[in-house]
């Protein structure tokens, strides 16, 4: 059994909605570790081992990171299809990996933060390859940022 919660796609939308307007957030059954192209952000414990994974598909991650900052959309777009982010979009992404943090926690879960970001699944270390070979709980979305366009997003943990 998990040690830490995962809460819902409902809870996630009501979280990003401090930063996003009208963003739609719904499961979708999907696992974004299958795509070769995935992003992974790494959340730590208090003894800094990782416990919880959040697995973005490239459109997840341009067009959430974009948007943050207003980006246009053609830009986001390109990186999307390039898989090649700037320093603005990666500040985002970022940001947008820590404040996922808080969907593994409620007040009888242990505390994680948000650690590291790995451009793709062949910079795990074994540590974040264990959390991906033992899942016990996870979240399946996919996030549409109106005038972006919409990526997936998955949120695994031990």
């Amino acid at each position: 059994m998990s040690k830490q919660v995962l809460m819902n796609a409902m809870d996630t939308k009501r979280m990003l909605a401090m930063l996003y307007d009208n963003l739609k957030v719904e499961e979708s059954g999907e696992q974004v570790e299958a795509d070769d192209n995935a992003i992974y952000g790494t959340y730590i414990d208090d003894n800094d081992v990782p416990v919880s994974l959040v697995v973005a598909d490239r459109k997840f991650a341009a067009y959430l990171g974009g948007a943050l900052t207003l980006m246009p959309p053609d830009t986001a777009n390109a990186a999307a299809e390039s898989g090649d982010f700037n320093a603005t979009i990666m500040s985002n992404v970022r940001e947008v990996f820590n404040i996922l943090s808080r969907i593994y926690m409620d007040g009888s879960s242990p505390h994680l933060r948000f650690a590291e970001v790995r451009m793709n699944k062949g910079e795990l270390t074994g540590e974040e390859q264990n959390v991906m070979n033992n899942i016990a709980a996870r979240l399946d979305m996919r996030m549409e940022v109106p005038g972006y366009g919409a990526g997936l997003c998955s949120l695994v943990t031990l």
